[in-house]
């Protein structure tokens, strides 16, 4: 097995909705790995970064 991990940006005004989204919005079996937010032109810029396992077959 062998993780995989991949990122989705969020943007809006309301950073609590945006960690809900995150989570909400995670693909089947992937889980959020690690979170970072910047304050930007007025509004919150979430990066979820998630991961998931991947069967690697020789």
């Amino acid at each position: 097995m062998q993780i995989e991990r991949f990122w989705e940006v969020f943007h809006g005004h309301n950073l609590d909705r945006l960690v809900d989204k995150a989570h909400e919005d995670a693909p089947l079996s992937s889980e959020v790995y690690q979170v970072q937010v910047k304050y930007l032109n007025n509004e919150y810029v979430l990066t979820a970064i998630y991961e998931h396992e991947v069967n690697v077959d020789d």
